[in-house]
């Protein structure tokens, strides 16, 4: 096959594969626990301490593989591209004052933080607008905010208790934040109180929230998707799917088994979980549009550039905020954390340095 045909076969299987083991991933929890019929206590092991210690270790080595893919093989292909743009006049020159790479990069990465920031203080006021009364508490189910905390092993801020979300005993009730924001392990979260939907209809809106939460918070995994869909070999394409797959799939266990220890509906496991790898899908088919849109190589545009650039610095925000800095905050050694993150971003630079020059 020619080059071209070998780039759109591994587009579409990163397309399908991404997306399609992420699910899958995310469901393992669940199907197991329905096949070997696990109890309490099973999925108490799950969350324990060893638990904890194989994610955090997963997830450092995933950042590690997330930060030699951005310095060294997209921002350094970001730097050539740009100075293509200044060249042709699509971009300005303005010299050493504005390094359009590094520039496009940031604008990727505060871009996507003030929207994850506007998504979490949009579902914090949806959280706020009703006040129920307290009733006494039963065996609480966590909410997705809780989940999230729960994985991430951190909890930014405590809430009053008026300040809770009520909670359905059989579902995932409406809460702050999303599940594609849960990175890493879990603890076991403090109880809370929580009062049963007062009908069907809090019920159905409670859940579209969730679902409107976990889209608007998994907004970075779209711009993960369009990097890997703008790639312009089938190597780099497979590369940068292998970057990827390093946290979201160890992400993906994760929030499985939140979602089961949580006992969430099984209707609304499969919903969440499918949203969380879907998105990967429609951003590698906006990164292909936009590649075939804006042409490649040499006859690249700066709309393509820029897009390019913002998927960059979207990766830089995933890999210091969404991975490292949470993990950074548990109580992990630090030491092995560390190693974990220099032995994933080792092995991204041997893996660049044995592939073949496109």
């Amino acid at each position: 096959m020619s080059a071209e045909d070998d780039l759109l076969v591994a587009r579409i299987c990163v397309m399908i594969l991404l997306p399609g083991i992420t699910f899958v991933l995310g469901m393992l929890p669940t199907w197991l626990s329905i096949i070997f019929k696990w109890d309490k206590h099973v999925i108490s092991g799950l969350q324990g301490k060893r638990a904890q210690f194989i994610f955090s270790k997963l997830l450092c080595f995933a950042g590690g593989v997330l930060m030699a893919t951005v310095f060294m093989h997209l921002l350094p292909s970001l730097r050539v591209d740009c100075e293509e743009q200044v060249t042709n006049g699509n971009l300005p020159d303005a010299g050493p004052a504005l390094p359009w790479a590094e520039f496009l990069l940031s604008c990727g990465f505060f871009f996507v933080y003030l929207v994850e920031e506007a998504a979490h203080a949009f579902v914090h006021w949806q959280s706020k607008a009703k006040h129920p009364a307290p009733v006494q508490p039963t065996a609480p189910t966590p909410c997705i905010e809780e989940i999230q905390q729960n994985v991430t092993g951190i909890r930014p801020h405590e809430e009053h208790d008026e300040e809770k979300v009520p909670i359905d005993e059989e579902t995932t009730p409406n809460g702050r934040h999303s599940l594609s924001n849960g990175h890493g392990h879990s603890h076991s979260g403090g109880a809370h109180s929580h009062i049963p939907p007062s009908g069907a209809t809090d019920t159905v809106l409670a859940n579209v929230r969730n679902i409107m939460t976990i889209l608007a918070l998994s907004f970075h995994c779209i711009f993960e998707g369009i990097a890997v869909g703008m790639e312009e070999t089938a190597g780099e394409v497979w590369y940068l799917f292998g970057a990827i797959s390093t946290h979201k799939f160890v992400i993906a266990i994760c929030v499985g088994i939140e979602l089961l220890a949580s006992k969430t509906k099984r209707s609304l496991v499969y919903t969440y979980v499918f949203i969380f790898g879907f998105v990967s899908a429609v951003g590698i088919i906006a990164g292909w549009l936009i590649a075939t849109t804006g042409a490649e190589g040499a006859d690249k545009n700066a709309v393509t550039v820029t897009m390019q650039g913002m998927a960059a610095g979207t990766i830089v925000y995933v890999t210091f905020f969404e991975i490292l800095q949470r993990e950074k905050s548990n109580n992990q050694n630090g030491f092995l954390q560390l190693a974990s993150i220099i032995l994933g971003f080792a092995t991204m630079v041997g893996m660049m340095s044995l592939a073949p020059d496109p």
